[in-house]
């Protein structure tokens, strides 16, 4: 990320948007111990903002004031997306080899012979042991073992138990579009960066708030307190949705390159979702109607209800194979995503 301090004259922040998804998506940052990917969220937040900071459950927020007087209680307006990512941690040891148990939700199907790195001090690195098919059973071909049946291999190295591990994976390109670990949700924190660039800071008739939250993949602790915390007057979700495969279901799943995701559940608000889909329209920015039948799966669903209630949006990026090292995405759908939120927020 190629950045300049905002000045009053205007002068903007150039984001690179893949190398600031690679450097966020290399730090560590399982969920629940978030601190290697909140340390460098931090870091890019804050040539951005008037005020960093960290609170007590490891969320980083960062704050845009208005430049001008607001009264005594201008809207507050809060931007999030989750930093943490889907993990492992060591359970138990048997033979030199360590059992596991996974934070956040890992299919059991991808793990034989998949590669973590585990936060020790030094960092290991381990491997999910696995059968060569010349020796599994035949009643068990084809069938995947559940988690508390693998083992990791450290070749003797030391794993204590409690030991936190994260995929090991470079990003790199795929084509037109990216792949990498963690996109879910550093993608969309990198798409929060991108949307900075285009407020009207001179006019913002809003405190803007910037959130990296922790513990979304075990069920939204960050954002309920920051939530809670803040008491802002609108909150945006911004997380990532299923991206269209050949065997995806129908309905479920949304375009690589088609453009944001504007959700319509029951945890967003109408009208907010109203003002978004207009904007859209208006300034021609490529977007595609999500359904949820429930709650989203987000962290709206801890916004909305925060305190006397929160009027919540979710806007999303499509995304392939969503809970693995190899999570792809294309940066049009970034781009789209941020140019609506910074013309939402100058619209105030």
């Amino acid at each position: 990320m190629t950045r300049r301090k905002y000045t009053e004259d205007k002068e903007l922040v150039i984001t690179d948007i893949k190398e600031t998804l690679f450097k966020l998506s290399r730090a560590a940052g399982a969920t629940g111990y978030e601190g290697g990917a909140a340390a460098v969220a931090a870091e890019l937040l804050t040539p951005l903002c008037d005020e960093v900071k960290i609170d007590r459950l490891g969320s980083v927020t960062g704050f845009i004031r208005p430049r001008k007087p607001l009264g005594d209680k201008p809207l507050r307006v809060l931007l999030d997306a989750h930093l943490d990512e889907v993990g492992i941690m060591v359970t138990g040891e048997k033979d030199g080899f360590f059992t596991f148990c996974q934070l956040g939700g890992i299919d059991p199907r991808i793990l034989p012979d998949m590669e973590f790195t585990l936060l020790t001090e030094p960092p290991v690195k381990a491997v999910v042991a696995c059968l060569p098919p010349h020796l599994v059973k035949p009643e068990e071909t084809g069938k995947a073992k559940a988690i508390e049946d693998l083992y990791l291999d450290t070749g003797g190295l030391p794993a204590p138990v409690g030991t936190v591990g994260v995929f090991r994976k470079d990003p790199g390109a795929l084509g037109s579009n990216l792949c990498g670990k963690s996109f879910d949700d550093r993608a969309c924190f990198v798409t929060l960066l991108r949307a900075l660039e285009h407020l009207e800071r001179d006019k913002l008739n809003a405190e803007v708030v910037v959130c990296g939250s922790v513990q979304e993949e075990i069920g939204g602790n960050g954002a309920l307190t920051v939530g809670y915390g803040l008491h802002p007057d609108y909150a945006i979700a911004v997380d990532v949705t299923f991206g269209t495969t050949p065997d995806s279901p129908v309905g479920w799943a949304y375009k690589l390159g088609g453009g944001v995701c504007v959700n319509l559940g029951p945890d967003c608000n109408r009208g907010l979702n109203r003002t978004l889909i207009e904007l859209a329209k208006a300034k021609d920015i490529p977007y595609q109607l999500e359904v949820s039948s429930g709650m989203s799966g987000t962290n709206a669903t801890e916004f909305q209800i925060a305190r006397d209630g929160v009027a919540t949006a979710v806007l999303s990026v499509p995304l392939r194979y969503m809970h693995t090292p190899c999570e792809v995405l294309n940066t049009e759908d970034i781009e789209a995503c941020a140019k609506l939120i910074g013309l939402w927020v100058n619209s105030l």
